[in-house]
Protein backbone atom coordinates (compact mmCIF):
# COMPACT_ATOMS: atom_id res chain seq x y z
CA UNK A 1 0.00 0.00 0.00
CA UNK A 2 1.46 3.47 -0.81
CA UNK A 3 1.51 6.49 1.42
CA UNK A 4 -1.80 8.05 -0.48
CA UNK A 5 -3.53 5.02 0.09
CA UNK A 6 -2.65 4.92 3.78
CA UNK A 7 -3.66 8.61 4.25
CA UNK A 8 -6.94 7.81 2.48
CA UNK A 9 -7.75 4.92 4.50
CA UNK A 10 -6.86 6.49 7.84
CA UNK A 11 -9.22 9.53 6.68
CA UNK A 12 -11.86 6.99 6.16
CA UNK A 13 -11.08 5.47 9.59
CA UNK A 14 -11.48 8.84 11.47
CA UNK A 15 -14.65 9.21 9.76
CA UNK A 16 -16.44 6.19 10.77
CA UNK A 17 -15.54 6.67 14.04
CA UNK A 18 -16.57 10.54 14.48
CA UNK A 19 -20.03 9.37 12.52
CA UNK A 20 -20.56 6.22 15.01
CA UNK A 21 -19.92 8.66 18.24
CA UNK A 22 -22.83 11.26 17.10
CA UNK A 23 -25.80 11.24 18.73
CA UNK A 24 -28.58 9.59 16.83
CA UNK A 25 -31.91 11.69 17.17
CA UNK A 26 -34.69 10.00 16.14
CA UNK A 27 -37.71 12.38 15.04
CA UNK A 28 -41.18 12.13 16.79
CA UNK A 29 -44.23 11.93 15.05
CA UNK A 30 -45.13 16.14 15.07
CA UNK A 31 -48.38 16.68 17.50
CA UNK A 32 -51.68 16.93 14.84
CA UNK A 33 -53.31 20.60 15.86
CA UNK A 34 -56.79 20.80 15.53
CA UNK A 35 -57.61 23.91 13.67
CA UNK A 36 -61.40 23.64 13.92
CA UNK A 37 -63.01 26.68 14.03
CA UNK A 38 -65.94 27.05 16.78
CA UNK A 39 -67.16 30.31 15.98
CA UNK A 40 -67.74 29.19 12.37
CA UNK A 41 -70.46 26.46 11.07
CA UNK A 42 -69.71 23.00 10.58
CA UNK A 43 -69.14 22.49 7.00
CA UNK A 44 -68.34 20.25 3.89
CA UNK A 45 -66.72 22.52 1.33
CA UNK A 46 -64.92 20.63 -1.36
CA UNK A 47 -63.60 16.85 -1.59
CA UNK A 48 -59.89 16.24 -3.38
CA UNK A 49 -59.83 14.73 -6.15
CA UNK A 50 -63.22 14.73 -7.87
CA UNK A 51 -62.90 11.41 -9.27
CA UNK A 52 -60.74 8.18 -8.77
CA UNK A 53 -61.33 4.45 -8.00
CA UNK A 54 -61.12 1.82 -4.97
CA UNK A 55 -58.73 2.54 -2.40
CA UNK A 56 -57.65 5.68 -3.27
CA UNK A 57 -56.81 8.76 -0.98
CA UNK A 58 -59.22 11.33 -0.67
CA UNK A 59 -59.50 14.69 1.49
CA UNK A 60 -62.80 16.53 2.74
CA UNK A 61 -62.07 20.23 3.41
CA UNK A 62 -64.36 22.49 5.92
CA UNK A 63 -64.85 22.83 9.25
CA UNK A 64 -65.35 19.68 11.61
CA UNK A 65 -65.35 19.32 15.44
CA UNK A 66 -64.72 16.76 17.64
CA UNK A 67 -62.24 13.32 16.97
CA UNK A 68 -61.65 11.57 14.14
CA UNK A 69 -63.80 8.41 16.06
CA UNK A 70 -66.85 10.34 15.77
CA UNK A 71 -66.93 10.78 12.26
CA UNK A 72 -67.84 8.85 9.18
CA UNK A 73 -68.27 9.71 5.35
CA UNK A 74 -70.45 7.72 2.74
CA UNK A 75 -70.24 7.96 -0.46
CA UNK A 76 -73.64 7.27 -1.87
CA UNK A 77 -74.65 4.61 0.61
CA UNK A 78 -70.55 3.58 1.16
CA UNK A 79 -68.56 4.06 4.09
CA UNK A 80 -65.10 5.25 3.26
CA UNK A 81 -62.05 4.35 5.90
CA UNK A 82 -61.17 7.36 7.87
CA UNK A 83 -56.89 7.69 8.48
CA UNK A 84 -57.17 11.17 9.71
CA UNK A 85 -58.37 14.90 10.67
CA UNK A 86 -57.11 18.56 11.99
CA UNK A 87 -60.61 20.01 12.52
CA UNK A 88 -60.50 21.43 8.80
CA UNK A 89 -59.81 18.46 6.51
CA UNK A 90 -60.82 14.47 6.82
CA UNK A 91 -58.58 12.11 4.68
CA UNK A 92 -59.49 8.78 4.26
CA UNK A 93 -59.72 5.85 1.33
CA UNK A 94 -62.29 5.85 -1.41
CA UNK A 95 -64.96 2.95 -0.55
CA UNK A 96 -66.40 0.67 -3.67
CA UNK A 97 -69.24 2.57 -4.72
CA UNK A 98 -71.34 2.71 -8.06
CA UNK A 99 -70.18 3.60 -10.75
CA UNK A 100 -70.49 7.62 -11.97
CA UNK A 101 -71.35 10.28 -9.74
CA UNK A 102 -72.12 9.36 -6.00
CA UNK A 103 -73.47 11.78 -3.53
CA UNK A 104 -70.64 12.76 -0.59
CA UNK A 105 -72.16 13.07 2.83
CA UNK A 106 -70.69 12.85 6.38
CA UNK A 107 -71.89 12.07 9.81
CA UNK A 108 -70.50 13.32 12.90
CA UNK A 109 -71.39 12.29 16.52
CA UNK A 110 -75.85 12.50 15.56
CA UNK A 111 -75.27 15.08 12.81
CA UNK A 112 -75.48 14.46 9.13
CA UNK A 113 -74.41 16.71 6.43
CA UNK A 114 -75.46 16.15 2.53
CA UNK A 115 -73.11 19.44 0.77
CA UNK A 116 -74.96 20.51 -2.20
CA UNK A 117 -72.53 19.53 -5.46
CA UNK A 118 -70.16 17.95 -3.52
CA UNK A 119 -70.31 14.88 -5.56
CA UNK A 120 -67.70 12.03 -6.61
CA UNK A 121 -67.39 10.79 -9.87
CA UNK A 122 -66.48 6.85 -9.48
CA UNK A 123 -64.62 4.41 -12.06
CA UNK A 124 -65.27 0.75 -10.98
CA UNK A 125 -62.36 -1.16 -12.53
CA UNK A 126 -63.54 -4.31 -13.99
CA UNK A 127 -62.38 -7.93 -15.88
CA UNK A 128 -63.02 -11.10 -17.05
CA UNK A 129 -60.34 -13.38 -16.64
CA UNK A 130 -60.01 -17.77 -16.62
CA UNK A 131 -60.14 -19.13 -13.25
CA UNK A 132 -59.93 -22.82 -14.27
CA UNK A 133 -59.91 -24.32 -17.56
CA UNK A 134 -58.17 -23.91 -20.71
CA UNK A 135 -60.10 -21.47 -22.65
CA UNK A 136 -62.17 -22.51 -26.05
CA UNK A 137 -60.03 -25.83 -26.12
CA UNK A 138 -62.64 -28.61 -26.85
CA UNK A 139 -61.00 -31.59 -25.81
CA UNK A 140 -62.41 -34.69 -22.73
CA UNK A 141 -59.88 -35.66 -20.70
CA UNK A 142 -59.61 -38.86 -18.12
CA UNK A 143 -60.91 -38.80 -14.84
CA UNK A 144 -57.32 -39.51 -13.71
CA UNK A 145 -56.14 -36.40 -15.03
CA UNK A 146 -58.00 -34.62 -13.46
CA UNK A 147 -56.80 -35.40 -10.11
CA UNK A 148 -54.70 -32.96 -8.21
CA UNK A 149 -54.63 -30.71 -11.16
CA UNK A 150 -53.56 -27.39 -11.33
CA UNK A 151 -56.35 -25.51 -11.85
CA UNK A 152 -55.03 -23.94 -15.03
CA UNK A 153 -54.17 -28.03 -16.64
CA UNK A 154 -57.25 -29.05 -16.64
CA UNK A 155 -59.53 -29.36 -19.57
CA UNK A 156 -63.05 -29.61 -19.14
CA UNK A 157 -66.11 -30.70 -20.64
CA UNK A 158 -69.51 -28.59 -20.81
CA UNK A 159 -69.03 -26.62 -17.66
CA UNK A 160 -72.90 -26.37 -16.89
CA UNK A 161 -72.99 -25.20 -13.44
CA UNK A 162 -70.96 -23.60 -10.46
CA UNK A 163 -71.50 -22.58 -6.75
CA UNK A 164 -68.89 -20.43 -4.72
CA UNK A 165 -68.14 -21.33 -0.95
CA UNK A 166 -65.94 -19.88 1.52
CA UNK A 167 -62.51 -21.64 1.50
CA UNK A 168 -59.36 -20.81 3.75
CA UNK A 169 -58.37 -17.74 2.43
CA UNK A 170 -59.76 -17.51 -1.22
CA UNK A 171 -63.70 -19.41 -1.74
CA UNK A 172 -63.89 -22.79 -3.32
CA UNK A 173 -65.76 -23.36 -6.64
CA UNK A 174 -67.81 -26.38 -7.00
CA UNK A 175 -68.30 -27.02 -10.71
CA UNK A 176 -70.42 -29.61 -12.24
CA UNK A 177 -69.71 -30.76 -15.59
CA UNK A 178 -71.28 -31.81 -18.80
CA UNK A 179 -74.96 -31.57 -19.29
CA UNK A 180 -76.32 -34.24 -17.54
CA UNK A 181 -74.39 -33.27 -14.12
CA UNK A 182 -72.01 -36.46 -14.45
CA UNK A 183 -69.44 -35.33 -12.56
CA UNK A 184 -68.73 -32.62 -9.72
CA UNK A 185 -65.35 -31.26 -9.05
CA UNK A 186 -63.99 -28.77 -6.45
CA UNK A 187 -61.42 -26.20 -7.42
CA UNK A 188 -59.36 -25.26 -4.48
CA UNK A 189 -58.02 -21.76 -5.19
CA UNK A 190 -56.27 -22.11 -2.13
CA UNK A 191 -53.88 -24.92 -3.12
CA UNK A 192 -54.93 -24.38 -6.64
CA UNK A 193 -55.99 -27.78 -7.33
CA UNK A 194 -59.09 -29.87 -8.53
CA UNK A 195 -60.39 -32.93 -6.74
CA UNK A 196 -63.31 -34.84 -8.42
CA UNK A 197 -66.13 -35.70 -5.72
CA UNK A 198 -68.16 -38.50 -5.42
CA UNK A 199 -72.05 -37.08 -6.91
CA UNK A 200 -75.29 -38.93 -7.11
CA UNK A 201 -76.58 -38.92 -11.36
CA UNK A 202 -77.46 -36.22 -13.09
CA UNK A 203 -77.12 -33.05 -10.88
CA UNK A 204 -79.33 -29.77 -10.75
CA UNK A 205 -77.47 -26.51 -10.63
CA UNK A 206 -76.40 -25.87 -6.70
CA UNK A 207 -77.34 -23.52 -3.96
CA UNK A 208 -75.16 -22.25 -1.23
CA UNK A 209 -76.41 -21.72 2.36
CA UNK A 210 -76.49 -18.54 4.46
CA UNK A 211 -73.38 -19.72 6.22
CA UNK A 212 -71.12 -20.53 2.74
CA UNK A 213 -70.64 -24.18 4.19
CA UNK A 214 -72.51 -26.58 2.68
CA UNK A 215 -75.00 -26.21 -0.32
CA UNK A 216 -77.83 -28.24 -1.81
CA UNK A 217 -78.63 -29.82 -4.98
CA UNK A 218 -81.45 -32.46 -6.88
CA UNK A 219 -81.92 -34.26 -9.80
CA UNK A 220 -81.72 -33.05 -13.03
CA UNK A 221 -84.05 -34.88 -14.61
CA UNK A 222 -87.25 -36.12 -13.74
CA UNK A 223 -86.66 -39.70 -11.93
CA UNK A 224 -87.62 -38.18 -8.50
CA UNK A 225 -86.11 -35.24 -7.02
CA UNK A 226 -84.11 -36.29 -4.06
CA UNK A 227 -82.50 -33.38 -2.49
CA UNK A 228 -78.79 -34.13 -1.60
CA UNK A 229 -76.23 -31.75 0.36
CA UNK A 230 -72.38 -31.73 0.48
CA UNK A 231 -70.86 -29.92 3.73
CA UNK A 232 -67.64 -28.25 4.50
CA UNK A 233 -68.13 -30.33 7.87
CA UNK A 234 -68.51 -33.57 6.04
CA UNK A 235 -65.22 -33.05 3.99
CA UNK A 236 -67.61 -32.54 0.62
CA UNK A 237 -69.15 -36.22 0.70
CA UNK A 238 -73.23 -35.63 -0.09
CA UNK A 239 -75.48 -36.80 2.29
CA UNK A 240 -79.13 -37.03 1.39
CA UNK A 241 -82.35 -35.04 3.44
CA UNK A 242 -84.28 -37.99 3.10
CA UNK A 243 -86.39 -36.00 1.12
CA UNK A 244 -87.66 -36.99 -2.60
CA UNK A 245 -89.88 -34.78 -4.29
CA UNK A 246 -92.70 -37.46 -6.04
CA UNK A 247 -92.47 -37.21 -10.20
CA UNK A 248 -96.21 -37.55 -9.96
CA UNK A 249 -96.10 -34.47 -7.94
CA UNK A 250 -93.75 -32.31 -9.91
CA UNK A 251 -93.51 -34.18 -13.62
CA UNK A 252 -91.48 -31.29 -15.30
CA UNK A 253 -89.11 -32.74 -17.38
CA UNK A 254 -86.21 -31.02 -15.95
CA UNK A 255 -85.22 -29.24 -12.54
CA UNK A 256 -82.86 -27.07 -13.52
CA UNK A 257 -82.16 -25.18 -10.21
CA UNK A 258 -83.18 -25.01 -6.88
CA UNK A 259 -82.87 -21.76 -4.24
CA UNK A 260 -83.13 -20.75 -0.31
CA UNK A 261 -86.01 -18.43 0.58
CA UNK A 262 -85.40 -15.63 3.11
CA UNK A 263 -83.56 -18.42 5.55
CA UNK A 264 -81.60 -21.93 5.12
CA UNK A 265 -84.77 -24.42 6.09
CA UNK A 266 -86.99 -23.51 3.32
CA UNK A 267 -85.73 -24.87 -0.45
CA UNK A 268 -87.62 -24.19 -2.96
CA UNK A 269 -87.67 -26.50 -6.54
CA UNK A 270 -89.14 -25.28 -10.14
CA UNK A 271 -89.58 -27.88 -13.00
CA UNK A 272 -89.64 -26.54 -16.13
CA UNK A 273 -92.95 -26.04 -16.54
CA UNK A 274 -93.14 -23.59 -14.13
CA UNK A 275 -93.91 -25.69 -10.68
CA UNK A 276 -93.06 -24.69 -7.16
CA UNK A 277 -91.98 -27.05 -4.86
CA UNK A 278 -91.53 -25.76 -1.25
CA UNK A 279 -89.31 -27.81 0.96
CA UNK A 280 -89.33 -27.67 4.58
CA UNK A 281 -86.27 -29.18 5.45
CA UNK A 282 -86.33 -29.64 9.40
CA UNK A 283 -89.84 -31.19 9.00
CA UNK A 284 -88.57 -32.75 5.40
CA UNK A 285 -91.69 -32.35 4.07
CA UNK A 286 -92.85 -30.38 0.70
CA UNK A 287 -95.50 -28.64 -1.04
CA UNK A 288 -96.44 -28.31 -4.73
CA UNK A 289 -97.85 -25.02 -6.16
CA UNK A 290 -99.18 -24.94 -9.90
CA UNK A 291 -101.04 -22.89 -12.05
CA UNK A 292 -104.56 -24.25 -12.61
CA UNK A 293 -103.58 -25.55 -16.35
CA UNK A 294 -100.09 -26.82 -14.75
CA UNK A 295 -101.93 -29.49 -11.99
CA UNK A 296 -101.00 -32.52 -12.16
CA UNK A 297 -103.22 -35.14 -11.97
CA UNK A 298 -101.16 -37.57 -10.13
CA UNK A 299 -100.25 -34.76 -7.52
CA UNK A 300 -100.86 -36.68 -3.32
CA UNK A 301 -103.68 -33.80 -2.02
CA UNK A 302 -101.35 -33.45 1.06
CA UNK A 303 -98.90 -32.54 -1.13
CA UNK A 304 -100.96 -29.29 -2.59
CA UNK A 305 -100.20 -26.21 -1.43
CA UNK A 306 -102.15 -23.47 -3.91
CA UNK A 307 -102.20 -22.22 -7.09
CA UNK A 308 -99.84 -19.75 -8.88
CA UNK A 309 -101.80 -17.14 -10.40
CA UNK A 310 -100.77 -14.53 -12.99
CA UNK A 311 -99.05 -14.38 -16.13
CA UNK A 312 -96.93 -17.38 -16.35
CA UNK A 313 -97.19 -19.09 -20.01
CA UNK A 314 -99.63 -21.97 -20.18
CA UNK A 315 -96.85 -23.70 -22.80
CA UNK A 316 -92.91 -23.92 -22.15
CA UNK A 317 -92.33 -25.72 -25.01
CA UNK A 318 -89.67 -28.91 -25.30
CA UNK A 319 -86.68 -29.26 -23.48
CA UNK A 320 -87.44 -25.86 -21.53
CA UNK A 321 -84.42 -24.91 -19.41
CA UNK A 322 -85.84 -22.72 -16.03
CA UNK A 323 -84.08 -21.19 -13.56
CA UNK A 324 -85.25 -19.76 -10.10
CA UNK A 325 -83.63 -17.79 -7.56
CA UNK A 326 -84.35 -15.67 -4.42
CA UNK A 327 -84.16 -12.22 -3.65
CA UNK A 328 -83.96 -10.72 -0.06
CA UNK A 329 -83.40 -7.07 -1.42
CA UNK A 330 -86.99 -7.56 -3.22
CA UNK A 331 -88.42 -9.83 -1.09
CA UNK A 332 -89.08 -12.63 -3.94
CA UNK A 333 -88.23 -14.60 -6.07
CA UNK A 334 -87.52 -14.43 -10.35
CA UNK A 335 -87.23 -17.57 -12.60
CA UNK A 336 -86.00 -17.46 -16.24
CA UNK A 337 -87.41 -19.41 -19.04
CA UNK A 338 -85.54 -19.98 -21.87
CA UNK A 339 -87.81 -20.69 -24.33
CA UNK A 340 -90.01 -17.85 -23.85
CA UNK A 341 -86.80 -15.21 -23.53
CA UNK A 342 -88.85 -14.19 -20.83
CA UNK A 343 -88.04 -13.27 -16.92
CA UNK A 344 -91.21 -13.59 -14.43
CA UNK A 345 -91.14 -12.43 -10.89
CA UNK A 346 -93.02 -14.75 -8.42
CA UNK A 347 -94.55 -13.42 -4.78
CA UNK A 348 -95.64 -16.19 -2.45
CA UNK A 349 -98.76 -14.50 -0.97
CA UNK A 350 -100.27 -14.73 2.82
CA UNK A 351 -102.91 -17.10 1.69
CA UNK A 352 -100.51 -19.66 0.87
CA UNK A 353 -100.76 -18.72 -3.17
CA UNK A 354 -98.37 -17.42 -5.77
CA UNK A 355 -98.61 -14.59 -8.23
CA UNK A 356 -96.54 -14.50 -11.28
CA UNK A 357 -95.68 -11.24 -13.31
CA UNK A 358 -94.12 -10.86 -16.25
CA UNK A 359 -90.48 -9.10 -15.21
CA UNK A 360 -88.40 -8.28 -18.49
CA UNK A 361 -88.36 -9.56 -22.24
CA UNK A 362 -91.12 -11.93 -23.72
CA UNK A 363 -90.13 -9.62 -26.10
CA UNK A 364 -89.02 -12.07 -29.18
CA UNK A 365 -85.50 -13.40 -29.12
CA UNK A 366 -82.65 -11.41 -29.36
CA UNK A 367 -80.41 -8.96 -27.25
CA UNK A 368 -81.59 -5.30 -27.04
CA UNK A 369 -81.15 -3.16 -24.38
CA UNK A 370 -83.25 -0.65 -22.39
CA UNK A 371 -86.39 -0.55 -20.13
CA UNK A 372 -87.01 -4.24 -19.36
CA UNK A 373 -90.61 -4.74 -20.69
CA UNK A 374 -90.69 -2.14 -23.03
CA UNK A 375 -87.93 -2.66 -25.12
CA UNK A 376 -85.70 -6.02 -23.67
CA UNK A 377 -85.10 -8.88 -26.00
CA UNK A 378 -83.37 -11.90 -24.48
CA UNK A 379 -82.08 -14.41 -25.72
CA UNK A 380 -82.53 -18.05 -23.64
CA UNK A 381 -82.05 -16.70 -20.72
CA UNK A 382 -80.14 -19.38 -18.07
CA UNK A 383 -78.51 -18.88 -14.67
CA UNK A 384 -79.20 -15.67 -12.41
CA UNK A 385 -78.22 -14.33 -9.27
CA UNK A 386 -79.04 -11.18 -7.43
CA UNK A 387 -76.34 -9.03 -5.48
CA UNK A 388 -77.17 -7.41 -2.06
CA UNK A 389 -77.89 -4.00 -4.13
CA UNK A 390 -80.73 -5.81 -5.85
CA UNK A 391 -78.63 -5.95 -9.05
CA UNK A 392 -80.19 -9.09 -10.67
CA UNK A 393 -77.19 -10.78 -13.49
CA UNK A 394 -78.61 -12.80 -15.95
CA UNK A 395 -76.60 -15.19 -18.24
CA UNK A 396 -78.49 -15.49 -21.90
CA UNK A 397 -76.87 -18.55 -23.21
CA UNK A 398 -77.89 -17.79 -27.09
CA UNK A 399 -79.86 -20.68 -28.83
CA UNK A 400 -76.96 -22.86 -30.14
CA UNK A 401 -73.06 -23.36 -29.75
CA UNK A 402 -72.49 -22.33 -33.33
CA UNK A 403 -74.86 -19.92 -34.00
CA UNK A 404 -73.58 -16.20 -33.30
CA UNK A 405 -76.64 -14.76 -31.06
CA UNK A 406 -76.92 -14.11 -27.12
CA UNK A 407 -73.55 -15.76 -25.05
CA UNK A 408 -73.46 -12.22 -22.78
CA UNK A 409 -74.49 -11.45 -19.38
CA UNK A 410 -77.01 -8.76 -18.91
CA UNK A 411 -78.08 -6.83 -15.62
CA UNK A 412 -81.22 -5.49 -14.48
CA UNK A 413 -81.71 -2.82 -12.00
CA UNK A 414 -85.00 -0.93 -11.65
CA UNK A 415 -86.28 -0.86 -15.05
CA UNK A 416 -83.36 -0.88 -17.06
CA UNK A 417 -81.58 -3.68 -18.88
CA UNK A 418 -77.79 -3.19 -19.46
CA UNK A 419 -75.05 -5.25 -21.40
CA UNK A 420 -72.07 -5.88 -18.55
CA UNK A 421 -70.24 -8.84 -20.28
CA UNK A 422 -69.81 -10.33 -23.62
CA UNK A 423 -69.66 -9.43 -26.99
CA UNK A 424 -73.81 -10.28 -28.16
CA UNK A 425 -73.98 -11.73 -31.41
CA UNK A 426 -70.55 -12.83 -30.73
CA UNK A 427 -68.45 -16.02 -29.62
CA UNK A 428 -65.27 -16.08 -31.79
CA UNK A 429 -62.74 -16.04 -30.69
CA UNK A 430 -63.16 -16.77 -27.16
CA UNK A 431 -61.02 -13.74 -25.22
CA UNK A 432 -60.99 -12.60 -21.87
CA UNK A 433 -60.12 -9.02 -20.46
CA UNK A 434 -62.85 -5.92 -20.43
CA UNK A 435 -65.98 -7.14 -20.18
CA UNK A 436 -67.34 -5.40 -22.84
CA UNK A 437 -64.51 -7.09 -25.15
CA UNK A 438 -64.78 -10.64 -23.55
CA UNK A 439 -66.61 -13.40 -25.47
CA UNK A 440 -68.72 -16.36 -24.12
CA UNK A 441 -69.89 -19.15 -25.43
CA UNK A 442 -73.16 -21.25 -24.44
CA UNK A 443 -72.31 -19.84 -20.90
CA UNK A 444 -75.06 -21.27 -18.58
CA UNK A 445 -74.67 -20.35 -15.17
CA UNK A 446 -73.62 -17.98 -12.73
CA UNK A 447 -73.24 -17.38 -8.54
CA UNK A 448 -71.54 -14.71 -6.37
CA UNK A 449 -68.24 -15.50 -4.25
CA UNK A 450 -67.91 -13.51 -0.95
CA UNK A 451 -65.77 -10.90 -2.44
CA UNK A 452 -68.74 -9.70 -4.63
CA UNK A 453 -67.42 -11.32 -8.28
CA UNK A 454 -69.28 -13.22 -10.42
CA UNK A 455 -68.28 -17.21 -11.15
CA UNK A 456 -69.52 -18.26 -14.56
CA UNK A 457 -70.04 -21.57 -15.71
CA UNK A 458 -68.79 -21.17 -18.77
CA UNK A 459 -70.45 -23.68 -20.83
CA UNK A 460 -69.13 -24.89 -24.23
CA UNK A 461 -65.97 -22.02 -23.72
CA UNK A 462 -64.87 -25.20 -21.03
CA UNK A 463 -63.85 -23.18 -18.33
CA UNK A 464 -64.85 -21.65 -14.78
CA UNK A 465 -64.54 -17.55 -15.26
CA UNK A 466 -64.76 -14.66 -12.93
CA UNK A 467 -66.60 -11.44 -13.85
CA UNK A 468 -65.04 -8.87 -11.58
CA UNK A 469 -66.91 -5.49 -10.65
CA UNK A 470 -64.67 -4.50 -7.88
Amino acid sequence: MNKFHQILCNMCLLLLVVACSKEVVIEKIPEVINKYDPSKPVSVDEILPVRGIIDQTFILNGNFPGELSDMKVYFADKKAVLTATDGISITGLVPKQPDGLNQVSVVIGNDSIVPAGIQFKYKQSRSVKTIAGKLGVDKWMSDADYAGAALDAVTFGDVHYVAALAGKTLDNIFLIETGWGNRLFLLSQDDNQVQKLATPDNLSAPTVNSTRDAFYVTQFWNRGRTIYYYSKANSWEYSTTSITVRTSDLPGAKVSSLTFGENDNWLYLMDSEGRIAEVNLQEKSYKVYTSAAKRPGGIDPKNYGGEIKGDLPNSFGDWQDSFITYSKYHGCFFASFANQNAIYQLVKNDDNTWTSTLYAGNNGQGIELGHRLADARLNHPHGMVVNEDGEIFVINKGSCPWCGDGHVILKIFGDIVELVAGKPNSNNPLVNGDPLESTFKVARNISIDSDGNYIIAGGEDRTVRKLSIE
